[in-house]
């Protein structure tokens, strides 16, 4: 279905929207970007399809105005000759290509493979389960009341190796 209307409010997370129409509607994660470029007012054409009393949007377009074409990038000459690649602000040496802002809207990927920390490595996260399996279980055992210490120490290890068990399911 397609309905035409203004935008009355926002969800916080640009996942849903209300129509002057008094309708929420619920945006697929496609459609999220399109929202987060208009705001409160704006005039839009939604496509949406409803599925019990829920609306999903998989297509949405603003009426106000039409999308700013890019304008080709104007070179900045620099005092030190030295400029961003994408916006041509002046830098004050060539250790960076990119400004700051630049950067920080589009870091560089740092790869696919996950690069462990010397604390957060395998061994130290089996061992601080290990640790936190052995402290619930000497919990519960401290509430029991044994004939020997060697009954309580066996007692202790087949809990907490159940534990162990049950967070490495996790």
């Amino acid at each position: 279905m397609e309905v035409k209307g203004k935008i009355l409010a926002k969800k916080g997370d640009n996942k849903a929207f209300k129509l002057d129409d008094s309708n929420w509607y619920n945006l697929n994660d496609n459609v999220i970007p399109s929202l987060e470029k208009m705001s409160k007012g704006d005039e839009v054409v939604v496509t949406f399809e409803k599925k019990g009393v829920s609306r999903y949007v998989s297509k949405l377009s603003n009426t106000t105005y039409e999308q700013p074409k890019e304008t080709p990038k104007e070179e900045v000459k620099s005092s030190t000759g030295f400029a961003c690649e994408d916006c041509g602000k002046e830098l004050k040496d060539n250790k960076f290509k990119k400004c700051f802002m630049c950067n920080k809207k589009n870091p560089t990927p740092k790869g696919d493979k996950k690069e462990y920390k010397s604390y957060d490595s395998p061994e130290k996260i089996a061992s601080i389960q290990r640790g936190n399996a052995l402290n619930a279980a000497a919990a519960v055992a401290s509430g029991q009341q044994f004939e020997d210490p060697d009954v309580a120490k066996q007692f202790t290890l087949l809990l907490a190796e159940d534990f162990l068990l049950w967070l490495r399911a996790e």
